[in-house]
């Protein structure tokens, strides 16, 4: 896609976080497939209707395990798009596109933090 066409207001990088949705009463959790300053892309298990908006925690995985000494980034998130993956398996079947609600500049730096520590 050229830029020209690109719609993205912020870069997006191939970042896999521990993501956890809470849907009013209900948990679900999932996985980043790409983030950005302004959302992510996540995989997960259950279909999300679209303009759908949830509480949002990310954690930082380091090799398969939730790093304990990082905090989760906490924020407001709506699902702008959704998708299905027939061929993936079920845990990662469903695909939403995500827009976080505006971050302060603490949530900015932990993004930032993130997707340096990917590298």
């Amino acid at each position: 896609m050229s830029q020209s066409t690109n719609r993205r207001a912020h870069q997006r990088y191939q970042l896999h976080l521990n993501a956890a949705l809470h849907i009013g009463e209900v948990e679900r959790t999932a996985t980043t497939r790409d983030l950005s300053e302004g959302g992510a892309c996540i995989e997960l298990a259950y279909a999300l209707a679209e303009g759908a908006e949830f509480d949002l925690a990310l954690f930082v995985v380091v090799d398969g395990i939730e790093d304990a000494t990082t905090p989760p980034l906490r924020t407001r998130a709506r699902v702008q798009w959704t998708a299905d993956n027939e061929d993936a398996p079920a845990a990662t079947r469903h695909l939403a596109g995500l827009k976080f609600d505006a971050l302060t500049d603490a949530q900015r730096a932990w993004l930032q933090a993130a997707i340096a520590r990917a590298g």
